[in-house]
């Protein structure tokens, strides 16, 4: 014996009170700190076949957003897939696109400009999405999403092709 008195603080009482003074500390942070919805990108053009049910899919998303707390932006705009615009979104989802960027031929080019045929990502977009995809960016292929870029080997890797 070393002569020390036992203290209601020592002892497996410590580890009550300890335990009790997280508990209060962490659910009184957690009130404090609200996270920040996550961005995600809503992409959905196409140059193949288009499906109806794209304005009614991206509605959905959007209107069900506070409840997940992200923010959705949507866009059909192939310049959007750009470095610096890129890394400030969470995610990035390929909503019905369909068709592959990059026609295989110089008319075919010209045609695609007379019709106002949308591209589904050009050389450049292409770059900054495989970029992307590579800091660690998220992904997500909704329905025909499998049915784009056939010819990119980094896209057809994403999605499983």
């Amino acid at each position: 014996m070393l002569g020390l008195t036992p203290n209601k603080y020592q002892g497996p009482h410590l580890n009550v009170w300890f335990l009790a003074f997280c508990l209060a500390a962490s659910s009184a942070f957690a009130q404090s700190v609200t996270p920040s919805a996550a961005t995600v990108l809503i992409y959905s053009a196409t140059q193949g076949f288009r499906h109806d049910s794209i304005p009614t899919a991206v509605d959905a998303l959007k209107s069900r957003s506070a409840g997940y707390n992200i923010t959705f932006e949507d866009t059909e705009d192939l310049t959007w897939f750009r470095e610096d615009r890129l890394g400030r979104y969470d995610a990035i989802v390929f909503l019905s696109t369909t068709g592959e960027s990059e026609p295989p031929c110089r008319v075919l080019s010209y045609v695609q400009q007379r019709l106002k045929l949308r591209a589904v990502l050009d050389a450049e977009g292409k770059t900054a999405f495989q970029n992307y995809l590579n800091k660690g960016g998220n992904f997500v292929g909704i329905h025909s999403a499998s049915d784009s870029l056939n010819t990119t080997t980094f896209f057809g890797q994403e999605v499983g092709q």
